[in-house]
C-alpha cells in the first residue's frame, strides 16, 4: 500500500503575503451611512492541518508517511491509497485513499502568494455543476466552506440514478488543496472520520519550482503504490 518517500522539505522560497494598509481615514458613521453588506467569507483555520511542508518534520525512518511528490500522506490502520494514472500517458493524476466505505480524491494546485483561490474556484465548479444538470450547495463545515453536490448517473445496467460528493478547497502558502469526498461521506461529513483525519494529516509540497496559478502540483507514484484507472469524476 505504501511505498517508499522522502523527507519533507521546507520551501525556502515561500514568503508571508504582504498586506496593504488602507490610507484614507475612516469616516464617522452616520445614520444616513447605510452597512457594507459581508461578502467574504472567513477563511479555514489550518492550526489542525492540512500542513505545509515548512511546517512539518516527517522522520526519516517512520514508514507510516508515502510521498507522492505533491504531498505526503500519514497512513494508518484501515486506509489504502491508490495512485490513477492517465491510461493513455501513464502520467498520475490524483491521490485516491479509501476506507470505511467512502474515498476521498486529493489533488493539490499552484496558487498565488495571497490566500483566496478555493473562492475563486467555488462558483465555477457551480456553473459546471449546473452545466451537467446536477445540484449544488455551499454549506459552512468542518474545513470551512464546501460544495455539496449531486450528479445524474447512469448505472451499468442503464437506470439512472444521482451521485453524491462533497467537495472542500483549503488554501496553503501557495498551494490550494481539493479534496472530493464520496462513497458515505459523500453525502454527510464526519470530523472523527478516518479520511477527513487522513485529509487533516496532509502536508503539501508546493516545491521551489515556478509554477502558474492553478497548474495542478505534480503527483509521483512511489515504488509499491497501487496504480488505478481515474474515479469518475462529478464535473
Amino acid at each position: 500500500m505504501f511505498g517508499r518517500r522522502k523527507k519533507a522539505q521546507g520551501d525556502a522560497a515561500a514568503e508571508s503575503a504582504e498586506v496593504s494598509e488602507a490610507t484614507a481615514q475612516p469616516q464617522e458613521p452616520t445614520s444616513e451611512t447605510p452597512e457594507e453588506p459581508e461578502t467574504a467569507v472567513p477563511a479555514y483555520d489550518r492550526s489542525s492541518g492540512p500542513w505545509d511542508a515548512s511546517e512539518r518534520e516527517v522522520p526519516e525512518d517512520d514508514p507510516t508517511y508515502v510521498d507522492v511528490g505533491a504531498m505526503i500522506v500519514h497512513g494508518r490502520v484501515g486506509l489504502d491509497i491508490q495512485i490513477p494514472t492517465d491510461p493513455e500517458s501513464g502520467v498520475a493524476t490524483s491521490v485516491v485513499a479509501m476506507g470505511e466505505g467512502s474515498a476521498v480524491e486529493l489533488r493539490a494546485f499552484a496558487a498565488p502568494r495571497h490566500a483566496g483561490l478555493w473562492d475563486e474556484i467555488r462558483p465555477e465548479i457551480v456553473a459546471e455543476v449546473e452545466r451537467v444538470g446536477g445540484k449544488v450547495e455551499e454549506v459552512d463545515s468542518s474545513f470551512g466552506r464546501e460544495l455539496r453536490v449531486e450528479v445524474p448517473v447512469q448505472a451499468p445496467d442503464g437506470r439512472q440514478g444521482v451521485q453524491a460528493s462533497r467537495i472542500i478547497g483549503v488554501d496553503g502558502p501557495r498551494w490550494l488543496l481539493r479534496a472530493t469526498f464520496m462513497g458515505t461521506l459523500g453525502e454527510t461529513s464526519d470530523p472523527d472520520s478516518l479520511l477527513e483525519q487522513t485529509v487533516r494529516d496532509l502536508i503539501i509540497v508546493r516545491g521551489d519550482v515556478p509554477m502558474p496559478p492553478r497548474e495542478q502540483i505534480p503527483v509521483v507514484v512511489p515504488a509499491g503504490a497501487v496504480r488505478a484507472e481515474s474515479p469518475t469524476r462529478e464535473a
